[in-house]
């Protein structure tokens, strides 16, 4: 039985994941299987997928192919395939479009999971981002939490990797990406995996309820992968076809789960927290269409949520603008009479 089983979902574009998967093969520990989910790839890719492969040693490399839909079965569902497939105690992911840039990644999170006393739940790391390969400045996901560790007296392994609490993970502003989480199979399996329903940030989704259900998480603060930011002017993957709205619908989701079922309450403050937030773009989203009536309604929602003196201002002239574009009762303006 291998250590790692590297989950890898890809759809309509083999040349991005020829190098995705290159960066899983050149790793320097051996002990891993690569699961290869082709979420359904439009017939004009199957021969680049096929050539691709057909180089690649079988013994390591076990490939399924989803019936094809117009628009997939979705990241969520061909990972959560992936893992169902999966033979390792360890379950990786990375991304068609991204890579890991360590090649000793894989040998690392061996040694620390190996070497810890108990059972570890999670493994985490950082990764860096780019846009039109031009790095983006951080921190983007949990690479400020060094300084806050070191504040809070955690001091880390003969490998550098810290044992963390879920409490302390709050304080960052991030969370992990999936490409950078290596999680206990068993673990994956016992909170229901990825939710196949939430169309954006299913890995913030993850990552909340792994965390709320860890015994024993270990984080090395190191750069492991490579991480492409989807083009904005494109519709090319579930992140920029969505739009704006939906995207923040599909956050409330996650969001309100949060804050209903996690036992930790650090974890139920963090979903009301970024609830408030969440309303709150609803509202000068819909504003800026022009759409007052709703507008006014996300922002009482929002200053419920996080009560603030200037969102209460905001509140309320928003409720003036709702007030000033309502048709009088008798369904004529002013000018009208």
């Amino acid at each position: 039985m291998p250590f790692f089983s590297v989950v890898m979902a890809t759809r309509n574009r083999p040349t991005l994941f020829r190098q995705a998967l290159e960066s899983v093969l050149g790793q320097s520990c051996g002990d891993f299987e690569i699961i290869i989910v082709n979420d359904g790839s439009s017939s004009e890719h199957q021969s680049a997928y096929k050539s691709i492969l057909g180089a690649v040693d079988p013994s390591r490399v076990r490939s399924f192919a989803l019936i094809p839909r117009p628009q997939g079965h979705g990241g969520s569902f061909a990972r959560n395939f992936g893992a169902a497939e999966a033979n390792a105690p360890y379950l990786c992911s990375l991304d068609d479009d991204d890579i890991w840039t360590d090649s000793n990644h894989l040998s690392r999170a061996q040694a620390v999971i190996t070497e810890a006393r108990v059972p570890v739940d999670i493994y985490m790391t950082n990764q860096a981002a780019f846009l039109h390969d031009k790095p983006q400045p951080g921190p983007i996901w949990i690479e400020d939490l060094p300084p806050i560790l070191a504040s809070l007296g955690n001091r880390p392994d003969r490998h550098d990797a810290y044992t963390v609490t879920v409490e302390e993970l709050l304080r960052s502003q991030g969370f992990c990406h999936l490409n950078t989480l290596i999680v206990r199979r068993a673990l994956y399996a016992e909170i229901g995996g990825l939710d196949e329903r939430n169309g954006w940030e299913y890995d913030r989704d993850l990552y909340l309820r792994l965390i709320d259900n860890a015994a024993v998480i270990k984080y090395a603060p190191v750069t492991t992968a490579r991480h492409n930011v989807p083009d904005p002017t494109k519709a090319a993957n579930m992140t920029t076809a969505l739009s704006e709205f939906e995207r923040r619908l599909s956050q409330l989701r996650l969001l309100d789960r949060a804050i209903f079922f996690s036992r930790h309450t650090a974890i139920r403050a963090y979903g009301r927290r970024h609830k408030a937030y969440t309303l709150k773009r609803i509202a000068e989203l819909l504003a800026a269409t022009g759409r007052h009536a709703e507008a006014a309604f996300y922002a009482r929602e929002a200053l419920g949520a996080g009560p603030t003196a200037k969102w209460a201002a905001y509140t309320a002239w928003r409720t003036l603008k709702q007030a000033l574009a309502r048709p009088s009762s008798s369904g004529r303006s002013d000018n009208d009479h």
